[in-house]
């Protein structure tokens, strides 16, 4: 399957797009980076952050930290 942009550019197949939206506050969103951070999994490496604030991830670092984006209510929009 192939992941679009919202200006229809084909992303890249193994990545999974994670919608933050749920996420309370700063602090919160804030602590979920620190989280990735600690096992790992850091920005520019593992993931991106879009301009909508949601999250672009390679889907090996995805399963890697599955567990902690539950606990602050990350979802993946196309797994």
């Amino acid at each position: 399957m192939k992941l679009q942009s919202s200006r229809g550019r084909t992303l890249h197949e193994d990545v999974v797009i994670l919608d933050t939206s749920e996420i309370a506050d700063y602090a919160d969103y804030g602590g979920m980076l620190y989280e990735l951070k600690k096992i790992g999994v850091r920005d520019g490496e593992a993931y991106q952050i879009d301009n909508c604030g949601d999250l672009l991830m390679y889907r090996d670092a995805y399963r890697r930290c599955k567990h902690i984006l539950e606990k602050f209510r990350v979802k993946a929009l196309c797994d």
